[in-house]
């Protein structure tokens, strides 16, 4: 695994480091006053063994951060609350931000709803016995929206704005559909770019503005699956976090916003560099 290999790689770095910071004074005492110090190979060892993983927490949790799973980024600009954690969006509560083609298609097949998506499993879950339901709330929010009519031989005809936000209820659980992904109608595959995610995410947050009351948002890393933005999942981030604060700056949207990031993505993203960039 590469994360697991990474913190090996840094931890066995730590060991060598404790070694040297043992090894040296002991030869500087020896040198300088004449005198043996009389200290067992095995003790040694364990002395390097503990400083090692004190300096390896140390450095995890404190300096470069990459044994952090959570953080918090506030700004005098504004009183909202912005957590970044890795964890599982489906465990928090409050309004769940999903990212969904620009025709809002419902039928998870593989072709116009993947399942591995976010949205397929979304709808998978809450509305795997009737996914009508879905398509028929998401069809009331749009009514006012503007769309472009569009001919496909499967799936919805009408194409949204990317931006464009619905709320839709489930069984308690509060979900905001934005659309993210350009959607091309001969082969039903998405895709995205930079500003595309900058623009969902604003819309998105609009919208939450309007109907999350104060109940946290939680926002999941969009475009670093099926949307295709192409971008390192640590620039995704920060794109997420830049339309974030722009729009909280603007006016605030709610008491507490959660980004949720995949377990997987360890590897890829340092929420201590994070943090220290953003504070």
């Amino acid at each position: 695994m590469p994360s697991l290999t990474h913190k090996t790689i840094s931890f066995l770095k730590t060991i060598f480091v404790a070694l040297g910071a043992l090894w040296l004074p002991l030869e500087a005492y020896e040198g300088l006053s004449g005198q043996d110090v009389s200290l067992p190979f095995w003790l040694f060892l364990i002395l390097s063994t503990v400083l090692s993983i004190i300096i390896f927490i140390v450095d995890g949790l404190f300096i470069k951060g990459f044994l952090r799973r959570t953080v918090t980024i506030s700004s005098n600009g504004f009183d909202t609350e912005i957590e970044i954690k890795f964890g599982d969006l489906f465990s928090e509560q409050g309004w769940k931000a999903i990212a969904v083609n620009d025709f809002f298609d419902s039928k998870v097949d593989d072709d116009l709803v993947s399942k591995s998506s976010l949205h397929g499993k979304v709808l998978t879950r809450f509305w795997s016995g009737n996914p009508d339901d879905w398509q028929t709330q998401v069809n009331q929010s749009l009514c006012e929206e503007e769309a472009e009519l569009v001919t496909r031989e499967k799936g919805n005809n009408k194409r949204y704005s990317i931006g464009t936000t619905v709320s839709v209820e489930k069984d308690g659980e509060k979900f905001l559909f934005v659309a993210l992904g350009k959607t091309d109608p001969v082969t039903n595959m998405a895709n995205s770019d930079a500003e595309d995610l900058i623009c969902a995410v604003r819309g998105l947050l609009k919208k939450a503005r309007g109907v999350c009351a104060n109940t946290p948002l939680i926002i999941p890393l969009m475009g670093s699956g099926l949307s295709r933005v192409g971008i390192k999942n640590s620039v995704l981030l920060d794109l997420i976090l830049t339309a974030t604060f722009e729009e909280t700056k603007a006016l605030k949207i709610t008491e507490n916003i959660k980004i949720v990031l995949p377990k997987e993505k360890l590897k890829d993203i340092n929420l201590g560099t994070t943090l220290s960039n953003w504070k």
